[in-house]
Formats: structure tokens, C-alpha cells, sequence
């Protein structure tokens, strides 16, 4: 059957054209985002960030939706192997997508303050697209670190320690950090990862939004 209308609504991969329009989507629509509690978990917080990028979306027009916890799951079992925080499509595969985790950064506990780099960069992190547990086949993906104290200066140098700690899981390229992004250059709140995959290069882009 041949397809009819736009052919690359069709594409096997994500169009990384429209990845600086999410990106800044995400920086200017968090700085009128009502802020949450320096000690709210990421569920909440993503639910309600997910319903503000959507209304700044439909604002500017722009060309994909935007999913809030969504699932993903096993093709033979139907069994959901995870929950996707945030997700954007663009075409009509709904296995074509860009992804973002989410996690908390620097939580301001009574008694101390936890970084929890660790869980950013593990296996419910930035390990869930080396494993193809998120956009298995796909070359993009991105992570958003709630800053719960607020100190950028802190969190953004203490994530680099900890992907550096862990470059061979991570599979970076070589000689490749967490650096400014290609997208963003000169954007401070926003870097990127380059990945080896075993059949592609994937890029990540981490966007640090201060609460």
C-alpha cells in the first residue's frame, strides 16, 4: 500500500530538527512553571510539567505531542517493562519518539543533602536508553535533572563526575563528557552525552532546571 501525504511522518528515527524546539520549549516554559517543593517527588512534579509543556506546544504551534507518563511495553507479553515520564512524537509510528527521564537532583533532606547522581546516571537513568529499555532502534533521548536546592553550580559538575565514574557502562564515545550542547551552545542549563551503541550512536541531552 503506498503512504499517502507527508512520507516522512513515516520516518524510522526521531528528526533531530526538532530537537533544539524541545529543548527550548523545556527552558522558557519551566522559567513560568509554578515551582515545586524542594522535597516533592519526580511523579508529581512531571505530571505537572507535562501538562504546562503542552499548553506552551499548542501556544507556538509546534509540530508533535507531548505524552506524560506513558507506558512502555513488552511486544510478546504486553507486560510494561517501564513508564516513560515524558514523551514526544512527531509521525504516526508511536515506537518513533524522544524521550525524557526524569529524576531529582540534590534533595534537600532535614538531615543531609542528597545528590543522587547515582539513580540519574544508573539503571533507572541514563543506563534505561544504553539498554534500549527506552528508545530501543533510536538514536536521541534526553534527561531532566530537578535541581531540589536550586544550586546549578553544584548539580551540573557532580553529574559529570559521576557519568565520567561510569564512561564504560555509559558506553561514551570516545572522549566524550558531559559538555555544552550542539543544540544549545550557549546555554548553560542544557549539555549533552554522546553514546557507542552496539548498532548506532545515540545522543543524550540533559537539561538542568532549577527549582
Amino acid at each position: 500500500m503506498a503512504t499517502v501525504g507527508d512520507a516522512s511522518l513515516w520516518a524510522n528515527l526521531f528528526p533531530d530538527y526538532l530537537i533544539p524546539n524541545i529543548l527550548e520549549l523545556v527552558v522558557t516554559t519551566w522559567q513560568s512553571f509554578q515551582k515545586p517543593h524542594p522535597l516533592d517527588h519526580e511523579v508529581p512534579i512531571s505530571r505537572r510539567f507535562g501538562e504546562a509543556l503542552r499548553r506552551e506546544k499548542d501556544l507556538h504551534e509546534l509540530p508533535f505531542t507531548i505524552w506524560a507518563e506513558s507506558s512502555e511495553t513488552d511486544p510478546n507479553t504486553g507486560k510494561e517493562i517501564a513508564r516513560i515520564d515524558i514523551r514526544f512524537l512527531h509521525g504516526w509510528r508511536e515506537g518513533v519518539y524522544f524521550a525524557f527521564e526524569c529524576k531529582r537532583l540534590r534533595i534537600p533532606y532535614s538531615s543531609r543533602m542528597q545528590s543522587n547522581t547515582g539513580e540519574y546516571v544508573g539503571a533507572n537513568g541514563m543506563m534505561r536508553f544504553i539498554t534500549g529499555k527506552y528508545g530501543k532502534g533510536l538514536t536521541l533521548g534526553g534527561m531532566i535533572g530537578y535541581i531540589m536546592d536550586g544550586n546549578l553550580s553544584a548539580a551540573v559538575p557532580a553529574v559529570k563526575k559521576t557519568i565520567d565514574k561510569n564512561r564504560e557502562d555509559l558506553r561514551l564515545a570516545f572522549g566524550s563528557s558531559l559538555t555544552s550542547s550542539s543544540m544549545m551552545p550557549k546555554e548553560r542549563t542544557v549539555k549533552e552525552t554522546n553514546h557507542d551503541l552496539a548498532t548506532r550512536k545515540f545522543a543524550i541531552y540533559h537539561v538542568f532546571l532549577a527549582v
